[in-house]
């Protein structure tokens, strides 16, 4: 093979390589420009999905606030005492349970076995014994007042009683 033949052929070869990276380098921008539109429609999806969940905070907020404000207004005396109560317990008690559940100390409240249980013989109960287990006494616990409607319904049955 001549020198100028071979010339030729590597000519050909170089346009070919040529031609090869400049669709490497088109396929490369396309990709690119895929890529940054991808990531724009991104930064979209999320800006709308933060505006999204700000207005559903806000709305959840408002509710919250909302509800607070009628259930305070609706609640007897008595059960707002005993919701305070209990959230003071709760803030009590919530040191010793952080430790248990951090796995640094025993359970705060004693577990029984219940083959233990089962091994031991006890007497049955009847029911009312059972029913009364755990309770507080009953002069613990004092019904709300009833409405006036209740008193008026009250006086109507006695006089349909009489008559």
């Amino acid at each position: 093979m001549s020198y100028l033949a071979h010339e030729v052929k590597l000519s050909k070869r170089h346009e070919e390589i040529l031609g090869l990276r400049t669709t490497l380098l088109q396929q490369m921008e396309n990709q690119l420009e895929g890529q940054m539109n991808e990531k724009k429609l991104q930064a979209a999806r999320f800006e709308s999905a933060n505006e999204r969940n700000a207005s559903l905070l806000k709305d959840l907020e408002t509710a919250e606030e909302n509800l607070r404000a009628g259930a305070h207004i609706h609640l007897h005396p008595t059960v707002s005492a005993l919701e305070t109560r209990y959230w003071a317990s709760v803030e009590e008690q919530l040191p010793k349970w952080e430790q248990f559940l951090l796995g640094r100390t025993k359970s705060p409240v004693e577990v029984r076995n219940p083959k233990h249980k089962k091994s031991q013989k006890e007497a049955p109960r009847d029911k009312v014994t059972i029913k009364n287990i755990n309770l507080p006494p009953s002069s613990a616990f004092k019904p709300p007042p009833q409405s006036p409607h209740s008193e008026k319904q009250k006086r109507t049955k006695v006089h349909k009683n009489d008559g």
